[in-house]
């Protein structure tokens, strides 16, 4: 008996998800002179973390909050539009572009430590970003404007949560 491959939305999201990596690695490669200089708005904040006094990281934090709330906003609304499911699509393809822009950067940097090193970067707010965009591609392809308003307060405690330990914990862990 043969397997019938369908295209399910999940698949759709991964594919989409992928070629960003793939392109983002395209385009790291291709900038790889001036990309390093001009990634990330956090990097000398990451490179000192252990010496940040309780301002800066407050400063961090806000930093991180604005950009993150806006992301998680901008996510919700493009979710309780008519094409959210183009627009989780659109989204995973960004996803994957940083991926793949941030792993090959920190690749060409310091080598094979590049891979451990993007894991730290991520680490340890995906545990709570993670559940936070999963839980709304998922639901996306039917729309998010059917979604409660305790699971829309549970989404924004957990990228809260996340937002807090990027800005006061994460730093820590890459300061080496």
């Amino acid at each position: 008996m043969r397997h019938r491959f369908t295209l399910t939305f999940p698949r759709v999201l991964w594919c989409c998800f992928f070629c960003g990596a793939a392109a983002g690695t395209v385009a790291a490669n291709c900038l790889s002179a001036e990309l390093p200089g001009q990634l990330g708005a956090f990097a000398l904040a990451y490179r000192s973390g252990a010496e940040l006094s309780l301002r800066q990281r407050q400063k961090l934090w806000i930093s991180v909050a604005r950009q993150r709330g806006a992301e998680f906003g901008l996510a919700a609304l493009v979710g309780m539009a008519p094409f959210a499911a183009a627009g989780f699509s659109i989204i995973a393809f960004l996803g994957g572009l940083y991926c793949g822009l941030l792993i090959t950067v920190l690749t060409l940097e310091k080598g094979i430590l590049g891979l451990p090193l993007f894991l730290l970067f991520q680490f340890p707010q995906g545990i709570f970003y993670l559940p936070v965009w999963l839980a709304m591609a998922v639901r996306a392809e039917d729309g998010l404007a059917g979604v409660k308003l305790r699971s829309w307060a549970a989404l924004a405690f957990f990228a809260g949560l996340g937002m807090l330990f990027e800005a006061f914990v994460n730093p820590s862990f890459l300061c080496f």
